[in-house]
């Protein structure tokens, strides 16, 4: 590869990683900012209901499904929480004494574990 192939794929790689992150970041910035509108409104209406927009202009709101990786934390997050909880309803003391139970019989010649 010659100095002015290098210095040119060099410089477009560069280039064009550089836009995508910018614009990447400019997307973000916006779906934030439209959130924020959005949430500023509905807070604002309920301490003053005047402010709310007549209803024939009224900002028509989409729901957005997350990308796959949210949808994938989402079920991720159910998962552990469904975990958390069959934990939480666990007796302690009724395993602790079936744990002591299978000992005692074990030691005594019970091999049923």
């Amino acid at each position: 590869m010659g100095f002015t192939t290098g210095l040119l794929s060099g410089f477009t790689l560069t280039a064009s990683t550089l836009y995508l992150t910018v614009l990447i970041h400019n997307r973000h910035r916006l779906h934030q900012a439209t959130l924020l509108r959005q949430q500023s409104l509905i807070l604002n209406s309920i301490l003053d209901p005047a402010i709310l927009p007549a209803e024939g202009n009224a900002p028509q709101y989409r729901i957005e499904r997350g990308n796959w990786s949210e949808r994938w934390k989402d079920g991720w997050n159910k998962e552990i929480e469904g975990g958390v909880r069959w934990m939480h309803g666990i007796r302690l003391g009724t395993v602790w004494e079936a744990l002591e139970d299978r000992w005692t019989g074990w030691r005594e010649g019970e091999r049923r574990i």
